[in-house]
């Protein structure tokens, strides 16, 4: 393992620490259990410059909207399915495929990683008792887009606006 000693943590790396602090503070604020989606949506939309983290933030959103919309009929479907925990093992793989046809019908390949994710994420929740499958679901969505727009104005608005190419996180 090589040590890289010169390195200096550079103003993309700030701006997601603050990025992550607020979408922690908003999620507290809220009383919201879970302040991982939104931290994880911040940490990844976070790009060198505001354009960037604008397209980044558009494509995590339109993932988590495919992503939660397959995961979501496949926990509806659940509950008809006898022995789902089961049969989920063989419905799994056809839901990333339906997420990845979605994306790719409308021309948003770089939607797919995040659409697979967040299906995953909704059907590892089954057997959980909340109350409402549909709920859990616009939540992981606003989760998201809570960090989509914290991660866009963060930054567009800290330490003089759009970050100068070459930054590193």
């Amino acid at each position: 393992m090589i040590i890289n000693k010169g390195y200096r943590i550079g103003l993309r790396a700030i701006k997601t620490a603050i990025a992550v602090f607020f979408c922690a503070l908003i999620s507290t604020l809220f009383k919201r259990e879970d302040i991982f989606c939104a931290s994880i949506a911040t940490v990844i939309c976070m790009e060198q410059t505001y354009k960037q983290t604008i397209e980044t933030g558009m494509n995590r959103f339109i993932g988590t909207i495919i992503g939660g919309a397959v995961g979501y009929v496949a926990l509806e479907l659940s509950e008809y399915i006898p022995y789902y925990e089961w049969v989920r093992i063989f419905v799994l793989p056809f839901c990333i495929l339906s997420v990845i046809y979605i994306c790719n019908m409308i021309n948003r390949k770089s939607s797919v990683s995040i659409g697979c994710v967040v299906v995953l994420v909704i059907l590892a929740r089954l057997g959980d008792p909340m109350s409402s499958t549909f709920i859990y679901v616009v939540f992981r969505v606003m989760d998201t887009l809570v960090g989509v727009f914290v991660a866009t104005v963060i930054n567009r608005f800290t330490f003089g606006g759009p970050m100068k190419e070459g930054s590193e996180k």
